[in-house]
């Protein structure tokens, strides 16, 4: 049952912020990203994790020094891992926010648990008499100020043991200390002793919404315990949790927070909700997977083998597959519920809106592969379920050696073979599992020497372990003499190709092919045979490296075949090597010119070198003004002017730092680096090509700057014969104007500022025209507002919002009390805009549900304020439907029916 004062999920979380901000004097500190920075955690776990550079002493605190914060979380992996119960428990997610108040050495536990009960009480009107606490058992002081403060019977402030409450510190050593946690009652009280009754261990009874830590003491090495001087304050307020709380709901996926994304899997898997159990915890897990999954590519992650890169392909690799076995998914699908993410969390988190094409794009592509192999993979587990079964032992076990196939054949992240083998009852050989990886791991550390990424590709690990590395010449040359030492089609290896236009892959012993790594593309260009007497010709269309293994992507043209063995002669296209030569020396001038004019506070977050163009993306909090991007433009060239010269050196990492050679954050490097030069106007560490004097480049133009993330920007470029190519095309279009406009080139913009000037007048002239017809509308609409009759609901054919908006604040202004919804199918659109009085308002009736039900019925949304809403939907021809359906619901409420 929904308490009397029912919030969305959004309003909560803006209650907490302005509660604190604006009456506490709390610093609102936005959410940090799911990324870390702490390196001991691959993901943020919890809403303190931010500050605890602060709570160490490491950083100082702000000013004030009072925080709160609505932080995004995620608990996946390691001990903190809630995945296994997402779904099948009323409140479990791998992401979520965690509302959090914080004192840096400034207030403590009276204020922390004054403003705590004044939040639940008062600005979220939960019942006093529905609210349970829990103290650490030695902490009398939280005690007593529960009970002089909440005026909470002493009985009912349960006291706990260390194990329950009490919090360590956030590493060997630090701040510690007891915590008090407010518990929601779900149901009855029974008779007796509250503190008989309440099993606060009872999780479908009570609901913990809030944690407050009390940091008072700090642990040395030894385990020590001795007060702080400064105290501070940590709290953790689960947002899912206390929504369903106020919501009524019996578990989080059915509040406003997570039932908008189940609903859409269930429309698009055409199951209904609640038709039985098994689809209902699919639904939820796609759910919640997608939330999560949408999160941190809007945050950076990229779903790959390793680290959080990992855990986000396995989630969504495991919501695949409950799609497909559970709600009868055959293709990808998941991609379309990022659109429901977006829209029900862009507002507080804009990088969902940022990068949603980028978010979008990435799961497809995830999708696409999963389900590739997924067919095959899911028939190799049910060949090995079936002999686990069958086998004699007491135990149903499926071997190490086939959970490491699917792993690293067929894609299946360990987690999700655990899934299935767990549906089945069957056990997993995890040791065995972990021997396989390490063989892995040891196969290809003997390779390629320390320090370098591990080869997750069993065929290339075996591969590289076999031939060994790929010996790269191509800084000297663009050509030389080579050993094809493996061919590889479809995935397998085989001893020669020869087919027209067959796609394969091709290992050598020595390659002057740049593979793609640094941001620059691989190199493309052909083989040929050494004595240039067998025809032969094989295409390579790119390059890539894995490990220290280069594996050229080729296409056999024509020829005696080509075998393991062969000699041949390998050529790199020049023009294109070149050409991706220039875009990257210009992408270093770009970084430089960049630092000159913003400062040295930017750092490069990506690039894309290609012979095409190049883009940049770095760290930067807004977009650059026309004179900063002018700026920049003319430093690239004028540099280029200079004709400055290359300096190539290798050294050792330490000495490259302080010779003020520039490192790419996050990036990992061996003992010696290779520094690139050019005079004073860039020094960074790359394994990239790069032109020998910068006049070879002959001139950069920026073709675009924009935000790709919260506080990431990208600028785009082309430079040599196609930024030539650039301008021209831009002198073209100023002549297809001029030409248009009967007006010399130089004239044009004149002319143009003319016809955007006669413009703006003719839609003054428009907007005037339109508001003397609204008075006629006004008018009409008027005379069947009366006391009596004091609802109106009324189709505006022909009208677009703001006109609907005109007629509608006219119409407020002369009437008396009212309900005004009025629509308008202005290019086919459905718009929607509501009026209501106080008196209205009083009686429940808000402007904002109004309008939201409407959109909703023509497949859109919007809202507003409780007076005054508008909103819009694509299908402009559900309006009768949508205006009925609010005429039947402002017929239903008891409160208005004598007004309708």
């Amino acid at each position: 049952m929904a308490l009397s004062g029912t919030f969305s999920g959004a309003t909560i979380r803006e209650k907490f912020i302005r509660f604190f901000a604006e009456k506490h004097g709390h610093k609102h500190q936005p959410s940090a990203s799911l990324v870390p920075t702490n390196p001991t955690v691959l993901l943020t776990p919890a809403g303190m994790l931010p500050f605890v550079p602060i709570f160490l002493g490491i950083e100082p605190p702000p000013t004030p020094p009072r925080a709160v914060s609505s932080q995004k979380c995620a608990r996946v992996s390691g001990k903190a891992s809630d995945l296994e119960y997402v779904g099948r428990t009323p409140r479990h997610h791998t992401f979520f926010e965690m509302l959090g108040n914080f004192s840096f050495g400034d207030y403590f536990k009276r204020e922390a648990i004054t403003w705590a009960w004044q939040f639940v009480t008062e600005e979220l009107q939960i019942p006093r008499e529905k609210l349970w606490v829990t103290v650490f058992k030695d902490d009398e002081e939280a005690r007593d100020i529960w009970h002089e403060v909440a005026g909470i019977p002493k009985n009912q402030i349960i006291g706990r043991s260390e194990k329950d409450n009490f919090w360590g510190p956030p590493g060997p050593t630090g701040p510690c200390g007891p915590c008090s946690e407010i518990f929601y009652d779900r149901g009855g009280l029974p008779s007796g002793s509250p503190e008989d009754n309440a099993d606060l261990l009872d999780e479908d009874r009570f609901v913990e919404i809030w944690n407050l830590v009390f940091m008072q003491l700090f642990q040395d090495e030894n385990g020590k315990r001795t007060p702080l001087e400064n105290k501070n304050v940590d709290t953790g307020m689960g947002l899912e949790r206390v929504t369903m709380v106020i919501q009524g709901k019996d578990n989080t996926f059915e509040t406003d927070l997570l039932f908008p994304l189940v609903d859409q899997v269930s429309k698009l898997c055409k199951i209904p909700y609640k038709q039985n159990d098994k689809t209902d915890v699919a639904m939820k897990i796609v759910a919640d997977h997608i939330r999560c999954i949408s999160f941190a590519i809007a945050d950076g992650i990229t779903p790959s083998n390793e680290g959080r890169g990992y855990i986000i392909r396995m989630l969504l690799r495991r919501a695949v597959r409950y799609g497909k076995k559970y709600l009868g998914f055959q293709e990808p699908f998941l991609y379309q519920l990022v659109a429901t993410v977006r829209n029900h969390y862009q507002t507080p988190y804009e990088e969902l809106k940022n990068r949603y094409n980028h978010i979008v794009e990435t799961v497809k592509l995830e999708e696409k592969r999963f389900f590739d192999t997924l067919e095959r993979g899911s028939n190799l587990l049910e060949e090995v379920m079936a002999s686990a079964r069958n086998s004699t032992g007491s135990n149903n076990i499926i071997p190490g050696e086939h959970i490491f196939k699917l792993y690293d054949t067929y894609g299946f992240p360990v987690e999700l073979t655990a899934d299935i083998a767990q549906e089945e009852g069957i056990q997993l050989d995890m040791e065995g599992f972990e021997r396989c990886m390490e063989d892995q791991r040891t196969k290809a550390r003997s390779a390629r020497g320390k320090g370098e990424a591990i080869v997750k590709d069993q065929l290339y690990s075996e591969l590289l372990s076999r031939v060994g590395a790929t010996n790269f010449v191509g800084y000297e040359a663009l050509s030389t003499e080579a050993t094809v030492k493996a061919l590889i089609v479809d995935g397998q290896e085989v001893e020669q190709v020869g087919g027209t236009n067959q796609p394969f892959e091709a290992i050598l012993d020595t390659t002057p092919f740049y593979a793609e790594s640094g941001g620059q593309v691989g190199d493309r260009g052909s083989f040929s045979s050494d004595d240039g007497h067998h025809g032969l010709t094989v295409v390579v269309n790119d390059t890539i490296k894995v490990g220290d293994l280069f594996v050229h992507k080729c296409l056999y043209d024509q020829g005696n075949g080509l075998k393991v063995g062969d000699k041949i002669v390998a050529h790199v296209d020049p023009v294109a090597r070149q050409q991706a030569a220039i875009h990257h020396t210009a992408t270093h001038l770009l970084q430089g010119a960049l630092r000159e004019v913003l400062g040295d506070s930017i750092t490069q977050a990506g690039s894309y070198v290609s012979p095409e163009g190049a883009r940049f993306d770095f760290t930067f909090n807004r977009g650059l003004k026309p004179d900063e991007l002018a700026r920049v433009e003319f430093l690239v060239n004028k540099w280029i002017q200079e004709n400055i010269p290359r300096n190539i050196c290798v050294m050792d990492i330490e000495n490259a730092r302080i010779s003020g050679a520039i490192l790419m954050a996050g990036e990992k490097y061996g003992e010696q680096v290779r520094v690139i030069s050019y005079g004073e106007a860039s020094k960074e560490l790359c394994g990239g090509t790069h032109v020998n004097q910068l006049g070879e480049i002959a001139l950069v133009k920026i073709v675009s700057e924009g935000a790709i993330a919260s506080g990431i920007r990208r600028i785009e470029i082309v430079a040599g014969e196609k930024a030539y190519k650039q301008f021209k095309q831009l002198e073209a279009d100023i002549k297809d104007i001029a030409e248009l406009l009967k007006s010399p080139v130089r004239e044009v913009p004149g002319k143009v500022q003319k016809l955007v000037d006669e413009l703006k007048n003719r839609e003054k002239l428009i907007r005037n025209l339109e508001e003397k017809l609204s008075l006629q509308e006004v008018k009409s609409l008027q005379a069947r507002l009366t006391p009596e009759h004091p609802v109106l609901v009324h189709h505006l054919k022909g009208y677009n919002v703001d006109g609907l908006k005109l007629i509608a604040e006219k119409l407020a202004k002369v009437a008396g009390p009212h309900v005004i919804v009025l629509a308008g199918d202005a290019d086919n659109k459905a718009s929607f805009v509501a009026s209501v009085s106080d008196e209205f308002i009083q009686k429940g009736i808000k402007a904002g549900d109004l309008v939201k039900q409407a959109a909703q019925i023509c497949d859109g949304g919007g809202g507003g304020r409780p007076n005054f809403a508008q909103a819009g939907g694509k299908d402009s021809s559900k309006i009768p439907n949508a205006l009925s359906a609010v005429q039947e619901n402002l017929s239903s409420l008891s409160n208005v029916s004598s007004a309708v």
